[in-house]
């Protein structure tokens, strides 16, 4: 997707986002294009933080906005326009990784990494795998990454990087809390099995 330009609409830059989905709806084209210009830019950010700065990512991106564009009409006003275009980002993305199988999900594997020696509550606790919190530990981080199920990675992922809490992924994936405590329990306890393996052959 190309870069959107910022030209606002002196009309349509002052409505509401569910006012504008409405008319995107209708097939209001110029609807379309400033909502794509208010969330290009939010929806990039989100996907960099899951994904990193490379060419994929803008792939992704493109995905996020057709599919919006085709679940538009699953759109239910008693949930902001942000909060389901964030669905169907996190939604898209996941499936994204489900398909290429890239262990490489994330920007910042060492910040994230330093959350994995904690609970889901995020009570502090030691971890054998913590000396492999270095600038030359990406690579191992990657690659245990690459081992544990998607499902797990994307509960990490929104959990420690994007911030959100256990009940807002249940929500977003339309998954039962308790499959969500558990996809972030037993991914970290993966994590810290295989960093540690890791460690131990590395020394």
């Amino acid at each position: 997707m190309k870069a959107v330009a910022q030209i606002t609409h002196p009309v349509l830059g002052e409505m509401k986002d569910e006012a504008l989905l409405d008319l995107a709806l209708n097939k209001n084209q110029g609807a379309w294009r400033e909502l794509v210009r208010r969330y290009h830019g939010k929806v990039s950010a989100t996907v960099y933080r899951i994904y990193g700065s490379k060419p994929e990512a803008e792939d992704i991106v493109q995905e996020i906005f057709i599919e919006l564009a085709k679940s538009a009409k699953n759109f239910r006003h008693d949930a902001s326009f942000s909060t389901f275009l964030y669905r169907v980002s996190v939604n898209t993305a996941y499936r994204y990784i489900k398909r290429h199988k890239d262990p490489s999900i994330i920007s910042q594997p060492i910040e994230f990494f330093t959350n994995l020696t904690s609970g889901p509550e995020k009570e502090k606790a030691e971890s054998p795998a913590a000396a492999l919190m270095t600038t030359e530990s990406h690579e191992q981080v990657h690659e245990a990454l690459g081992k544990i199920s998607a499902e797990k990675r994307m509960a990490l992922v929104m959990f420690e990087i994007e911030g959100l809490t256990l009940k807002e992924i249940a929500e977003l994936l339309k998954v039962p809390l308790q499959t969500v405590w558990s996809r972030v329990y037993n991914g970290r306890k993966d994590m810290a099995r295989l960093l540690t393996k890791a460690y131990g052959a590395a020394s």
